[in-house]
């Protein structure tokens, strides 16, 4: 699930699930309009198909031709549709099962004239509400009903219109519960391989797309955008000490306190074993520097008396002409971290005008030296530390 939170309420979609869910909804409209083309094309041809086959009452052929030519119009129309009107994909399966009772209306005998309904009505099941669904189903009774009691005098009707009817119907529920199942299995696939199993966080894959989409809405509205990275220190010692089930819980407890903390729009990863990625929409870099920091307060206010130590170091930067692209922001997000930790972790530090900067304790520790930048060139190694905080 996208830990993306609006305001203090449930966790809800991050932005580019909403952008996963529109892409979805356009490739089923198109599928939509595909099948309707194809629904009513092969309708057309088969009626056409049957009238030269033998035949003892061709007195309903011109009556059939004419339904054939509206099918034919209906493909027409709905190879013209639009993506994104979705409405008058539905109103084909309104005007499919009309025409169908028109033919049960005028086929002289019906036979096997009922079998179309399944057409337009499968066609419902798969891809309308279950709302639109019940409206189909009932408009298909009341035509059905109408074109055998009004106008055939096949002393069957009734029992066709049982027959027809129930069958019709449950074949529509059985498709629109088959279908409803397997969309379901869809969406929890697609929210596994974009959930980190242990944290309930994004991933590293979900995460990247996620972060592209905050900086193309940052870029578009003009809004600051800074993203804080977060290690937790000797995290392999907690794990070697009190066991990965320990560890485990460690985890979660601080993808738990990251999650307090967001705001309305922020977007929350886990992107490696111990590490962690928030994007903060709206916020500069002296505001990310400062979530950090709370960060650590809370961390060290949040240890149990029976557990391990905890502290973390951060690195944070933000969105700039220098840094324009989601790659480069994550990169030099990276290297401010690599600082924060090689000047003794328990330490924020930013990437500023080209350089990173160690700024500020995120727990209480030894009091920190005057900031100093660290020389960053372009990938080479950090080679100075700032602080003597213990590791």
């Amino acid at each position: 699930m996208a830990r993306m939170k609006f305001g203090r309420g449930p966790l809800g979609a991050s932005s580019n699930a909403i952008d996963r869910v529109a892409t979805d909804q356009r490739s089923a409209e198109e599928m939509m309009r595909w099948a309707a083309v194809a629904m009513f094309a092969l309708g057309s041809a088969t009626l056409l198909g049957t009238l030269p086959l033998p035949d003892s009452n061709t007195t309903d052929h011109p009556a059939i031709r004419i339904i054939a030519i509206l099918l034919a119009l209906g493909a027409v129309l709905a190879w013209a549709l639009r993506p994104g009107r979705r409405w008058v994909s539905h109103f084909g399966v309104i005007y499919g099962v009309l025409l169908v009772s028109a033919l049960m209306a005028v086929t002289r005998p019906i036979e096997a004239t009922p079998f179309f309904y399944l057409w337009p009505m499968v066609f419902s099941a798969y891809f309308c509400s279950r709302r639109e669904v019940a409206a189909d189903v009932a408009l298909m009774w009341v035509t059905l009903g109408v074109a055998l009691f009004v106008f055939s005098d096949d002393p069957m009707k009734l029992t066709e219109f049982m027959g027809v009817g129930v069958s019709v119907t449950l074949t529509t529920l059985l498709v629109k519960v088959l279908a409803e199942h397997v969309t379901a299995v869809i969406r929890q696939l697609v929210r596994a391989a974009d959930t980190d199993y242990l944290t309930g966080l994004l991933n590293r894959r979900a995460f990247d797309a996620a972060f592209h989409e905050q900086c193309d809405r940052a870029r578009r509205s003009g809004l600051p955008l800074a993203i804080a990275m977060f290690d937790l220190d000797h995290f392999k010692q907690i794990n070697d000490r009190h066991g990965h089930a320990a560890g485990d819980r460690v985890l979660c407890d601080f993808a738990a306190l990251l999650e307090h903390e967001l705001r309305g729009g922020d977007t929350l990863a886990r992107v490696g074993g111990e590490e962690f990625a928030v994007v903060l929409f709206g916020v500069g870099l002296d505001d990310g520097v400062a979530f950090a920091e709370r960060i650590g307060r809370e961390l060290r206010a949040s240890e149990r008396a029976d557990g391990p130590a905890l502290s973390a170091s951060a690195g944070v930067a933000a969105l700039s002409e220098r840094e324009a692209t989601p790659e480069t922001l994550l990169l030099v997000a990276d290297r401010a971290l690599y600082a924060a930790k090689a000047a003794g972790r328990r330490r924020v530090a930013v990437w500023r005008e080209g350089a990173t900067r160690v700024e500020a304790h995120m727990s209480p520790g030894p009091a920190l030296q005057p900031a100093e930048a660290l020389a960053d060139d372009a990938g080479a190694a950090l080679t100075s530390s700032v602080g003597a905080g213990s590791a």
